[in-house]
């Protein structure tokens, strides 16, 4: 275990040895590298990305997308409508319908039918539903309000169905950017409003759980902007947060009910908490040792930067081999990322890659879902302006040809088990064309934090498993508590083609040792 951190030291931060510069001694042999030939991968020979146009006038910032039981995308706007499409051969053609209106910044969606969904916006989850059959809401009813609002821009809210007739919803904290109104709904605290993220009225930065016949519990705390649920096929929930203050890097987690996530904002409305304790400031290491830690580290900006939406792929999707790991895309980013988790001594972790970057693919990537055939991945998109091409709606439709990648990332008891998609060429399987570093981060208030202690790990071994797998042996012990391994893979491995990984760069987090 790595010891905790002072205060002092979290201002002082090491960066550790990097490699050690190679010695050549007296008469040796200067080897110098044979060029690669090797295939890079063509982004269009597996995935093929269309832009989908919305009507002229319309502005295209997409904050929830479902499908309807006709086929029929239903997108909700961020800035008040929701309009309906049947999807086309031709993106251009799509023939978009209003079904509702009037929405204050809608962040998810529930499609019951193709007259009636469930949307949340900032002030409730409300219900949009055609009663006379004419293709648009014409009632919207209020059904569930539990939060308090002070007012701020940041306070959106997701939700997810929690399968039983209920919902998860996650209720986010505002930012220091914005004003909390004179008025507000429910209770305000004083002490809450303080810190660059913060909490000034009850249940932000919270998941809360609403009943079947309507109750609220309080389910789990400590998130900064949690924008967006999701709820896997074993009924494990899960979230992101977005990298900021009390967060170093973009982290991925596994939600369970009473734990608490690291944001010290939302303690105040914790019913258990001493109203008396200011916990912003309580020392770094109580925080650490009150938090849950992330299942997985997306580095900031390697991997993420401002996660949103999860989705798990669906086992039964046609969208390459990757069935039943993570999407996560990024809103500040141009790229989606890839999570694969694994159990070590009963606890979530796992790596993360990028799935896709760049390639046309739009800043803003906020939400995702899968057509209802499972072939196609609609993204919808909007980042607040927070940079240009950072809004609408794309979709992705795998092409049929399997990318050469790892599938997935394993902890070993002295490194990592790889499994590839294909066959890797023999002859390529070298330490050489295997990087390892590590590193870890210190949350804190100050916005984002750095890499710590960060020094490469030499490869002591590489073996072949079989022509998919590989194990991977470090020289070094390897560390637990939320240390990063980061793997970079040289253009030197190939499969047996001789083409070029799909992604070379992958992040695994340690949160448990292989006994």
């Amino acid at each position: 275990m790595k010891p905790s951190l002072s205060l002092t030291s979290l201002f002082s931060r090491s960066r550790g040895a990097q490699a050690a510069a190679l010695a050549m001694t007296a008469g040796a042999l200067l080897l110098t590298p044979v060029p690669s030939h090797a295939e890079k991968p063509v982004f269009s020979d597996y995935y093929k990305l269309e832009t989908i146009g919305f009507p002229e006038g319309v502005p295209p910032e997409v904050g929830a997308i479902g499908f309807n039981e006709e086929g029929e995308i239903v997108v909700a706007l961020r800035r008040s409508d929701v309009l309906v499409a049947k999807p086309t051969e031709k993106p251009e053609d799509f023939q978009w319908r209003l079904f509702g209106r009037g929405l204050h910044n809608a962040c998810g969606i529930q499609v019951i039918s193709k007259d009636e969904v469930i949307i949340s916006q900032m002030p409730e989850l409300t219900r949009l539903k055609d009663t006379d059959g004419d293709g648009e809401a014409d009632l919207y009813e209020s059904v569930s309000a539990p939060w308090g609002m002070s007012g701020n821009y940041h306070e959106t809210n997701h939700f997810v169905p929690d399968g039983k007739g209920g919902y998860f919803v996650a209720v986010g904290t505002a930012s220091h950017n914005g004003p909390v109104f004179y008025n507000v709904r429910g209770e305000y605290s004083k002490m809450g409003r303080r810190g660059r993220n913060y909490s000034a009225v009850q249940w932000k930065g919270w998941v809360l759980h609403i009943g079947a016949d309507g109750t609220m519990t309080p389910w789990c705390k400590g998130f900064r902007m949690h924008n967006g649920l999701a709820m896997d096929k074993d009924g494990n929930l899960w979230c992101g947060d977005n990298q900021g203050d009390w967060r170093a890097t973009t982290p991925f987690y596994h939600l369970e009910k009473g734990n608490f996530y690291g944001h010290p904002g939302s303690l105040i409305w914790d019913p258990e908490w001493d109203p008396s304790v200011d916990p912003l400031k309580l020392p770094l290491e109580k925080i650490d040792e009150m938090r849950t830690p992330a299942a997985v580290l997306l580095p900031h900006a390697l991997m993420n930067r401002s996660a949103s939406e999860p989705l798990q792929i669906p086992d039964d999707a046609q969208f390459g081999p990757y069935a039943g790991q993570f999407l996560l895309p990024d809103n500040n980013g141009e790229r989606i990322c890839r999570i694969m988790l694994e159990k070590v001594e009963g606890q979530f972790q796992g790596a993360c890659t990028k799935l896709f970057n760049e390639n046309g693919l739009h800043l803003g990537n906020n939400r995702v879902v899968f057509s209802p055939d499972k072939k196609t991945l609609y993204v919808g998109q909007t980042s607040r302006g927070w940079g240009n091409l950072a809004e609408g709606l794309q979709r992705l439709t795998w092409q049929g040809k399997v990318p050469f990648d790892i599938l997935t990332m394993s902890l070993t008891k002295d490194g990592f088990r790889l499994t590839f998609t294909q066959p890797v060429k023999k002859e390529t399987v070298k330490a050489e064309n295997f990087g390892f570093k590590t590193y870890h981060y210190q949350n804190g208030p100050e916005y984002g934090g750095d890499q710590l202690d960060m020094h490469d790990v030499p490869v002591k071994s590489v073996s072949l498993v079989d022509e998919k797998t590989v194990d991977v042996v470090l020289s070094d012990a390897l560390v637990d508590g939320e240390q990063v391994y980061e793997l970079h893979v040289a253009e030197g491995l190939t499969n047996g083609d001789g083409v070029e990984i799909w992604s070379p760069d992958f992040c695994y987090t340690v949160n448990k040792l292989r006994k």
